[in-house]
């Protein structure tokens, strides 16, 4: 009887392992490539046509090394891989999914879609943020920039220097700034360098009145001579003529070049060198366009206002 007990039991194990096998859930079997297949094609047996298409693309994922796939099929294949096949590497990726049913494989799959999708729009949000403040900065570094240029071309110097200044801040712009503060330090010597030297450029004679032309009668002209007290010659000497009305007010202002040497010029072209003077011909004048109708012939001032040094 003992014997008979002991019988059934053992049929009764043997029936419920067999019914474990049969009817228990199919897990992948990453192995080998074969156990990979096989066990693929048990799961997919009774899948719907959805969930086969699933499952397939959860493989392919996982076999081509999951979120970072191209980088890891890349490195796979790299002539420095220690000589691992295609197969084998595979094999070594799909590991993450060895003993999960198709179910679990899946649910493993759609969690790392979203993961990846939270990743790019992350990343994505990440390089748009960047790309704003880069742009930001750019626009900040163009508007210092501009400000500064226009400081130095009204020759406020040390404005447009301390403008350059704020512009080093700017890692990316330290390099224009440093150029553009050693310009404007260079712009400012080369003035200072000038201004110093019109002292010693003499108006010997100026006269405004108005003349009679060919084509117009009482055009306001001035005539004007210079003397070079210094010590080197000049290819530029621009004067600035300030027209006023009889209460001294200014009411217009024309500039000329009685000293200029250039291809374009159509008088003299001659330096005016060292200890030299210029003067006009007799009965010839610098004349005005305008009419200045409430000028006062009495009251007009001159300035030297700019001048060139000869190479």
């Amino acid at each position: 009887m003992r014997k008979d007990a002991m019988k059934n039991t053992a049929l009764v194990t043997i029936f419920l392992l067999l019914l474990t096998g049969c009817f228990g859930p199919t897990t992948l079997d990453t192995t080998s490539q074969e156990t990979i297949k096989s066990s693929a094609q048990s799961i997919t047996a009774d899948m719907t046509e959805q969930e086969q298409a699933e499952f397939a693309k959860a493989l392919m994922y996982y076999s081509l090394g999951g979120q970072n796939a191209w980088s890891s099929m890349v490195g796979s294949f790299d002539s420095k891989n220690d000589g691992a096949s295609p197969e084998t590497l595979i094999s070594i990726n799909l590991q993450s999914l060895d003993g999960l049913t198709g179910q679990e494989v899946i649910e493993k799959y759609r969690e790392a879609l979203a993961k990846d999708k939270e990743l790019r729009e992350r990343k994505r949000a990440e390089r748009e943020a960047k790309q704003a403040k880069a742009r930001e900065e750019q626009e900040t570094i163009r508007k210092l920039s501009d400000e500064a240029k226009a400081l130095l071309e009204s020759k406020r110097f040390q404005d447009a220097i301390e403008k350059y200044r704020t512009l080093s801040e700017i890692d990316s712009a330290k390099e224009l700034a440093t150029n553009g503060i050693t310009n404007t330090q260079t712009a400012l010597n080369e003035f200072t360098e000038k201004m110093e030297y019109m002292n010693k450029v003499a108006i010997t004679e100026f006269e405004a009145k108005r003349i009679d032309t060919y084509s117009d009668k009482g055009v306001p002209a001035i005539r004007v001579s210079l003397k070079n007290n210094g010590e080197r010659s000049l290819d530029k000497v621009k004067v600035t003529v300030y027209f006023q009305d009889k209460n001294n007010s200014t009411i217009y202002e024309e500039s000329f070049h009685p000293v200029l040497v250039s291809r374009f010029s159509i008088r003299d072209n001659k330096p005016l060198k060292a200890g030299y003077i210029y003067e006009m011909e007799d009965g010839k004048y610098f004349t005005v366009k305008s009419k200045l109708s409430e000028w006062d012939e009495s009251k007009t001032i001159i300035k030297i206002v700019d001048l060139a040094f000869s190479n």
